[in-house]
């Protein structure tokens, strides 16, 4: 099992950073939005090996026609019997997988229309997730406790969302028949180019979502999630942070009770490299 950072950054424009502190609510944004094109999308071999794909065919045939294969075996001789049901069988397997890339794309689909994801970084100094994110260093980062129950309301041990998860990284993803690939391939692995993102993520379900706006410049909907304002630890001012949206900032944490506990640090571009100060 992987260690818990002692801190968990989101990169945001300023006028995101805004909304979130002011109305305490955060994006969980559909796959289809995010800048890896590869998201929630694992490649598959097919659905099972042909020996346990047509184990899966029968063990639903039973369950469909209760008793048909034993009246089968019995009515008929062992060979023919035998061989009607193998028939059936390989036309079910070859329908199944000629069904797959329709099926992949519901299964995408689904998870896009449903679930949103809030993705966190373990690091508030890298350059690049400044530049992607954090609007060039004119934005700021909120800096969440992972340790919050917030991030900690999944259902049961095989609950694959409402908890934090670190991404894992791979040079390469090899494809996986359907029925072996987990949670964590689909929802929480990437390719290693997206490694210096050192991301933890956090899926729910768009049915818990506080709002909704939008639609954004995807024409997607914007659900937005309440966030417990003590989950929020304090705020990074970027390198380029602009005098007004700093004092904007301010004064809408200095003017919520429920904020009095952050505080504030600046993120310093010295020599190519950043370093957080006390502000």
């Amino acid at each position: 099992m992987y260690e818990m950072p002692a801190a968990l950054y989101k990169y945001l424009n300023a006028d995101r950073t805004t909304t979130v502190l002011e109305n305490l609510q955060i994006r969980f944004s559909q796959a289809s939005v995010l800048n890896d094109a590869t998201e929630l999308k694992p490649v598959f071999k097919g659905i099972a090996t042909q020996s346990d794909l047509k184990r899966l065919l029968t063990d639903r045939l039973r369950e469909k026609y209760p008793g048909l294969v034993e009246r089968v075996e019995q009515s008929l001789p062992s060979h023919v019997a035998a061989q009607l049901i193998d028939d059936v069988l390989r036309k079910g397997v070859a329908q199944a997988e000629e069904a797959l890339p329709q099926n992949e794309k519901k299964i995408h689909d689904s998870l896009d229309r449903n679930f949103g994801v809030l993705s966190l970084s373990e690091t508030p100094t890298n350059s690049l997730l400044w530049g992607y994110y954090g609007d060039g260093g004119y934005g700021f980062l909120i800096h969440f406790d992972p340790r919050h129950k917030w991030f900690w309301a999944q259902r049961d041990a095989r609950d694959d969302f409402r908890h934090l998860r670190r991404v894992t990284y791979l040079s390469e993803r090899p494809p996986k028949y359907l029925v072996d690939t987990n949670g964590n391939d689909a929802l929480y692995t990437k390719g290693l180019e997206w490694e210096h993102e050192k991301e933890w993520r956090i899926i729910r379900n768009f049915n818990d979502a506080a709002s909704k706006a939008g639609p954004d410049q995807y024409g997607k909907d914007v659900l937005l999630f309440a966030i417990p304002p003590d989950c929020i630890q304090s705020v990074v001012i970027g390198y380029r942070a602009q005098s007004d949206s700093v004092e904007k900032i301010q004064g809408i944490v200095c003017g919520n009770p429920a904020l009095a506990h952050i505080h504030f640090q600046k993120a310093v571009l010295k020599e190519g490299t950043i370093t957080l100060h006390p502000n």
